[in-house]
């Protein structure tokens, strides 16, 4: 059996990654691609045996002091069980490194070490076996840290199945009644307002980093730039869905005018009932509720007029998202919400929209990606997730080996001396 690792070639890559149960966006040709646009050098590397691809990886290099530092992100695409493929492989990677003046290699795979419920509880055993695999031939282990990063793919996510709601009958009752008691809710809210969702051409991404800026301000966090959005949907094509969520103005009011109309008309004949019999108690309860209900109504019309009259327009924007798709799954990535229209819910019709898109593409995995991995209440982002009723999940962490061993140890020790300072 003859093992060989080579540069593959983009159709070599696609065929393998596409279909590798490990495969995300990390490990596409659309990602190298996106990489090589930023900055990076990129390479599609493998390891082939009897003509057959069993392993292979998005390879990406960059300098850094005293060399350059290799990456795998998101990857190996490999059977991390089999310890002499990894190893193989690895040396495969490690001797392609050494002719690119290479310093280390830091991989970041796409494995999930533990699971957990929505209250932090650990579901099922602990997965060791890439931990194992790695650091057996040399590499140091740093476990998933909680907390945000935007430097690399985060450590821990929230994901769901869909296979459950694909082979259901009916796919659409199917997908509304799989999610929590808060995503049916507002759901049922977006419905009753009108909010539409609308794909994005490329030229509606200025619209899209506003949106996103908009939001990084409000929150204190650095958003992507334009570029990035545009290489992204430049290199991805149909797997990239930009999107908004919609609201038309005239729409809303005249929704919420025929609410308010019919709440009126329930009221009148209450108070009609009531009239007859009024130590009915029950009657009154209802009228009050009803009551109630109307002035909610007039309220968010007086809103929704002052808010119109505000915007100048018509259809305003109230959020938006950038999901994309692999054969595996569909990934949310990057959102931004006007804080002026938050009322009206529009990352949920957002995230709905993307659901159906996966469901349409048989796409059996929906990750909403980045959590804290902190269970306490305080982190709103997953609190949001955990109202489509998904799982968390805490990822192997991060591994490096040196490339250049004296090399290598000179740059450690003055990143440490620099970090001290």
């Amino acid at each position: 059996m003859t093992r060989s690792f080579k540069e593959l070639t983009t159709e070599q890559f696609e065929s393998f990654a596409q279909t590798h149960p490990a495969g995300s966006y990390l490990q596409t040709a659309a990602q190298s691609r996106l990489l090589a646009r930023r900055g990076w050098q990129t390479s599609l590397v493998g390891l082939v045996e009897e003509n057959q691809v069993v392993a292979a990886a998005v390879l990406a290099w960059i300098p850094v002091r005293m060399g350059n530092m290799f990456q795998i992100d998101g990857g190996m695409l490999i059977d991390f069980s089999d310890q002499d493929l990894v190893a193989a492989f690895v040396d495969g990677v490690m001797a392609f490194a050494k002719e690119h003046r290479g310093l280390f290699l830091r991989i970041m795979p796409n494995a999930i070490y533990r699971r957990f419920d929505d209250e932090g509880q650990q579901i099922g055993n602990t997965e060791s076996t890439v931990i194992d695999a790695l650091t057996r031939i040399g590499f140091e282990h740093t476990p998933a840290t909680k907390g945000w990063t935007t430097n690399s793919s985060p450590s821990w996510q929230y994901v769901k199945s869909l296979q459950p709601i694909l082979d259901a009958q009916d796919t659409t009752k199917a997908l509304r009644s799989s999610f929590g008691k808060d995503g049916k809710y507002y759901l049922k809210k977006t419905d009753q307002f009108g909010i539409k969702v609308r794909r994005l051409e490329k030229a509606d991404l200025p619209d899209f980093k506003a949106l996103t800026q908009d939001t990084a301000n409000r929150l204190n966090y650095h958003d992507k730039d334009l570029d990035f959005y545009q290489t992204v949907f430049d290199e991805y094509g149909d797997d990239a869905y930009f999107v908004f969520a919609e609201m038309n103005f005239p729409a809303y009011i005249k929704g919420q005018q025929q609410a308010r109309d019919h709440l009126a008309e329930v009221v009148a004949n209450l108070d009609a009932r009531i009239a007859e019999k009024p130590n009915y108690k029950k009657l009154k309860r209802q009228r009050a509720e009803y009551a109630d209900q109307h002035k909610q109504h007039e309220k968010r019309i007086t809103q929704a007029k002052m808010a119109h009259e505000q915007a100048g327009k018509d259809v305003v924007t109230i959020a938006g998202a950038l999901f994309l798709a692999t054969a595996n799954e569909m990934i949310y990535l990057y959102s931004g919400t006007y804080d002026e229209y938050k009322n009206f819910y529009g990352p949920y019709a957002v995230q709905e929209y993307a659901f159906e898109q996966a469901l349409k593409r048989q796409i059996p995995h929906y990750n909403f990606y980045g959590i804290s991995g902190v269970f306490d209440g305080s982190d709103g982002v997953l609190g949001f997730k955990q109202g489509f009723s998904g799982h968390a999940e805490e990822k192997v962490g991060s591994f490096v080996r040196p490339i250049n061993g004296p090399k290598y140890a000179i740059y450690h020790f003055l990143k440490k001396i620099l970090a001290r300072g």
